[in-house]
């Protein structure tokens, strides 16, 4: 588990500022939402940490590590799309498969230590075609590696290098003024012959390397394993296995590749965390809409990010799925303790699968807390009317702690301090905090505008005298009122020391 922190991060396309200096902290292990509107930055924000977006000022750090820079291949993230992203030509195995089989290509485990001092003296750029430029930024970049341990040294990215190059701290206005090319490519090059020379050294010794990792073989092994008659049989007599389910056919594959056992396993424990292990030789196309969404997220988990990221992942789906599947997602998520960044505009999703949320709005971010924290206490009047159902009304203090509508209508309040007389305010009222069995200090009359009979609560619509609709959530009595008519006027009671009241769009206590 790893944390995340964005410090003064701005995004822009083009000349649209998408993200304004947002600081950020994402605990470890914890499950954050990116909650808000259309067009508020929520996705542009996740993206910054894929690394598919750069910000143009800022940077983002994964636990002690700085990534603003870094390519989304090197960073251990993993996403889950809006739309699944599954290969239909796939099977669910196969899918599930496909990023942990990509990753451990690149993944060298190293068991034997190595002495880089001793790869960096042997080293000679010239071999690799360089050219005299990069004498003395190889000169730098040998001084850099001595003392480093080489499974550090492999892991190495071009940003990890630039240092050998002087680069000035703000790579932002760096790129700006020189080519990529004449500064990127000889950093590519100089840490691509570095870590090919270091491979040269492993390849002696692959015996002790784990049994899972496949060697480099050459031309004439690779054809030489293509005419074993014992893999041709296996080709032949694959469609039995297909026709023949009694005689798996991962099993004889596995049988036969250590390698792919290694995968298969790993397969088969994140097909089984999501209750999907049954379906692993079925196509995506044979699955229901959240079956493919549990695929998605097996596929991501599999190959164990540091960070998972989920870009609306369930807004596909119809509502009661919806409200199953993110039940699952973050169970499955609390149980192998990862790090979470999910985006969504649902209020209700992002209640019920955080840990914490950032409520976000035009590029800022509004408040930041516990789903308790910004349902019961909203800092701003974005968060109060956003997260939530709610009534909105406005007017001017006329006395100590009361408030005069638009309307004519007068409605008490509580605030820690009397307001000033003719302030002016704004009275976010949730519909559960409004009476009609039982009286309060604030009473007022509305004409009934809708009514919505849902068996255990009845939702109304009313109009005060400005016009104004107030919402209201009745659960006694349902069958009394789901009788009422349209147009009928009836006094409704707002219990004054719920009203949340905000003056220029800021919380008053």
């Amino acid at each position: 588990m790893v944390s995340v922190k964005y410090d003064k991060v701005s995004i822009a396309y083009d000349d649209f500022v998408a993200i304004d200096n947002i600081t950020l902290n994402i605990h470890d292990g914890e499950i954050t939402t990116l909650l808000g509107p259309s067009g508020c930055g929520k996705s542009t924000l996740l993206r910054a940490l894929a690394g598919f977006v750069e910000p143009f000022e800022g940077q983002i750090y994964l636990g002690d590590k700085e990534i603003t820079y870094l390519p989304p291949q090197n960073r251990n993230t993993a996403m889950i799309f809006q739309n699944y992203a599954l290969w239909p030509h796939l099977t669910i195995f196969k899918n599930v498969e496909y990023g942990l089989k990509l990753r451990l290509k690149k993944q060298i485990v190293f068991i034997v230590k190595i002495s880089p001092k001793r790869v960096i003296e042997e080293l000679t750029f010239s071999s690799y075609g360089a050219f005299k430029g990069l004498d003395q930024a190889a000169e730098n970049l040998k001084e850099f590696i001595i003392g480093k341990d080489a499974q550090e040294v492999w892991q190495f990215t071009v940003e990890d290098i630039l240092p050998v190059f002087r680069i000035p701290e703000d790579i932002s206005a760096f790129k700006l003024k020189y080519s990529l090319n004449s500064i990127y490519l000889q950093a590519k090059f100089l840490i691509g012959a570095l870590q090919a020379t270091i491979r040269f050294h492993y390849e002696n010794i692959l015996k002790e390397l784990p049994e899972w990792i496949p060697s480099r073989k050459t031309k004439y092994e690779r054809a030489k394993i293509r005419r074993n008659p014992l893999l041709n049989f296996f080709w032949v007599t694959k469609p039995y296995f297909w026709i023949n389910r009694k005689v798996k056919y991962l099993d004889a594959k596995a049988a036969l590749d250590i390698s792919f056992n290694f995968r298969k396993e790993k397969v088969e424990e994140v097909l089984e965390l999501v209750q999907l292990a049954d379906q692993a030789e079925k196509n995506p196309t044979e699955l229901s809409g959240g079956q493919q969404q549990r695929i998605a997220l097996a596929r991501s988990i599999v190959v164990e990010p540091d960070i998972l990221l989920c870009d609306e992942p369930l807004s596909n789906l119809d509502a009661k799925l919806r409200k199953e599947l993110r039940t699952e997602i973050r169970s499955i998520i609390k149980k192998i303790g990862m790090t979470a960044v999910y985006v969504t505009h649902d209020q209700a999703e992002a209640l019920a699968i955080s840990d914490r949320i950032a409520v976000m709005n035009i590029g800022f971010i509004e408040q930041y807390g516990t789903p308790l924290d910004v349902f019961t206490d909203p800092k701003t009047l974005f968060v109060a009317q956003f997260v939530g159902s709610s009534s909105t009304v406005s007017g001017k203090v006329i006395k100590a702690d009361v408030v005069e509508l638009e309307g004519g209508d007068h409605i008490s309040i509580v605030t820690k301090e009397p307001l000033p007389a003719d302030t002016k305010v704004d009275l976010v009222i949730r519909p559960e905090n409004i009476l009609l069995n039982k009286e309060s200090e604030s009473t007022v009359e509305i004409e009934i505008n809708t009514i919505e009979y849902l068996g255990t609560e009845v939702k109304l619509t009313g109009l005060l005298k400005d016009g104004t609709i107030l919402l209201v959530d009745v659960i006694e009595r349902t069958e009394e009122y789901a009788k009422l008519k349209v147009g009928d006027k009836i006094k409704v009671h707002i219990i004054p020391e719920k009203i949340f009241v905000f003056v220029d769009d800021k919380r008053v206590y």
